[in-house]
């Protein structure tokens, strides 16, 4: 009976160490993701300044729907993560053949491509700021040094050029990232598949488009999936290097978001309506991804 008692209490220090363990994420979660949650849901339908809050209904949803410089921002945001995605990922897969090869000093090339990833988007942000500069900026001397262009231009000064500029910035930063998940998948391919190509007559384009591509389906969905939940996202590069300028020609979701929230120059403090757009933002968000989502089940079904 005694022995019966002592199994039963050192089963139940062992469960209650378990539930603990388990426990712990789960109420960090709830402190800092569901509470925020529920917190913006909540003044979405509130005229709220950060000290004072009114009940406002659908006010503010109605109020960001007309807004057309919203829809601007969500118009850039597509932009910059589409537009990124169409230069980047191709770039990231000739770059990784490229240096799966035997080249000689790809670990040099593979270790440069990688590193800009390793730095701060807000401090590539700066640093690119800085080089972009009109008047002291190291391009614009470069450019009036070769005589491409007769005096300083600022290259941000335009929402087309700004958006490119940003596009550019994007698939630098992240090639390296991309070209190291993409080497990992052409590990995995079977060197007896190339060969047979080989033998067959197929030349090195036919090898990429029939062979290498196929081959690394599943991890250019995982690289195209992560690169639009990303770009959807993105802010620090924006708010630092452009600030949604000129014009809100470079404006994004979330930098619009951000204005609002924190008062920023030339907004008055709306939380609420930050808020709601927050939750139109995560509706977006959701949309596109669910969409990619159902595109790539169709197409992994049809393989």
């Amino acid at each position: 009976m005694r022995q019966t008692m002592t199994l039963k209490r050192a089963r139940t220090r062992e469960l209650a160490s378990i539930y603990l363990m388990v426990s712990v994420p789960y109420l960090l979660f709830v402190i800092f993701v569901l509470f925020p949650l529920l917190w913006i849901l909540r003044y979405s339908f509130y005229d709220y300044d950060g000290v004072r809050a009114s009940f406002v209904g659908l006010r503010n949803f109605q109020s960001l729907m007309q807004d057309n410089v919203w829809w601007q921002a969500v118009g850039n945001t597509l932009i910059l993560t589409f537009g990124g995605l169409a230069l980047g990922t191709p770039l990231a897969l000739l770059f990784a053949v490229i240096l799966n090869g035997q080249l000689k000093g790809r670990v040099f090339f593979r270790t440069a491509l990688y590193f800009p990833i390793l730095i701060s988007t807000a401090v590539v942000g700066v640093v690119f700021r800085i080089m972009l500069a009109p008047d002291t900026g190291i391009i614009n001397g470069l450019l009036v040094g070769l005589g491409i262009v007769d005096k300083p231009i600022y290259i941000l000064a335009s929402a087309g050029t700004a958006l490119l500029t940003l596009i550019l910035i994007e698939v630098w930063q992240g090639l390296g990232y991309n070209m190291t998940l993409i080497l990992a998948g052409l590990q995995r391919i079977p060197q007896e598949l190339y060969e047979a190509a080989k033998i067959d007559g197929a030349n090195e384009w036919q090898r990429l488009v029939f062979i290498t591509i196929p081959q690394l389906g599943k991890m250019l969905q995982i690289i195209i999936m992560l690169g639009i939940l990303n770009g959807l996202k993105i802010f620090d590069l924006v708010n630092v290097l452009t600030r949604g300028q000129p014009n809100h020609g470079s404006e994004t979701m979330v930098t619009y978001i951000f204005n609002y929230f924190f008062e920023q120059e030339g907004y008055r403090a709306q939380q609420g309506y930050a808020a709601s757009a927050s939750i139109v933002a995560c509706l977006i968000i959701s949309l596109v991804a669910a969409i990619y989502f159902i595109l790539s089940k169709k197409l992994g079904d049809h393989e």
